[in-house]
């Protein structure tokens, strides 16, 4: 094998040893940033935060989902409420007119009684 190959080769190796294990070994630790420990719990605070923050974000978007829900439920309910009373207001309307030919018939039916004098 020609040298030319081999460094190939060892470069080829090398670099498909490091796609498996890349988060293992990278950054090595001289090049890892050295925080001070006071700075460290800081940052350790406010990561602690942020993930308490997404957590109480994902639980708002999760009640906002739910009232738009009951908001769309009551949305309907209104609509159905709302042709049932247009729905019983001509029902109604209907059942006064057939009120109202009725009392014309009895009354057109019904002769006055005339009343006599008694002597």
């Amino acid at each position: 094998m020609s040298h030319k190959a081999r460094v190939i080769g060892a470069i080829a190796l090398a670099g498909s040893l490091m796609g498996f294990s890349w988060s293992d070994w990278w950054p090595p630790a001289f090049l890892q940033p050295w925080w001070p420990p006071a700075l460290q719990q800081k940052i350790g605070e406010l990561e602690a935060k942020v993930n308490a923050a997404e957590t109480e974000k994902s639980a708002l978007l999760k009640k906002v989902t739910e009232v738009s829900q009951a908001a769309d439920d009551c949305k309907a309910q209104s609509n159905q409420m709302a042709k049932a009373q247009d729905d019983l207001k001509a029902r109604v309307d209907q059942l006064q007119a057939a009120l109202a030919d009725a009392q014309a018939k009895l009354q057109s039916m019904s002769k006055p009684v005339k009343k006599g004098k008694k002597k």
